[in-house]
């Protein structure tokens, strides 16, 4: 998910709009897998909350996945 986030195939570095993409994506890969993951909630409850929370959540979680990328 994650491959060639600070250089492309060519050695080229990325611009920050492809980083930023790339951050995004791994962000929004871990909210679809917590969505499906099984739950002992009833299924519509547990898909309007996942939604609400990875509206609200994956921005931050990008911007901490780019921050831990950088140390």
């Amino acid at each position: 998910m994650l491959q060639n986030y600070f250089f492309d195939n060519s050695g080229l570095k990325q611009p920050d709009e492809v980083k930023r993409e790339k951050a995004v994506a791994a962000a929004l890969e871990i909210a679809r897998a917590s969505a499906g993951a099984t739950t002992q909630r009833s299924a519509s409850d547990k898909v309007d909350d996942d939604l609400k929370y990875a509206a609200r959540s994956v921005a931050v979680l990008a911007d901490a996945i780019e921050a831990a990328l950088l140390k």
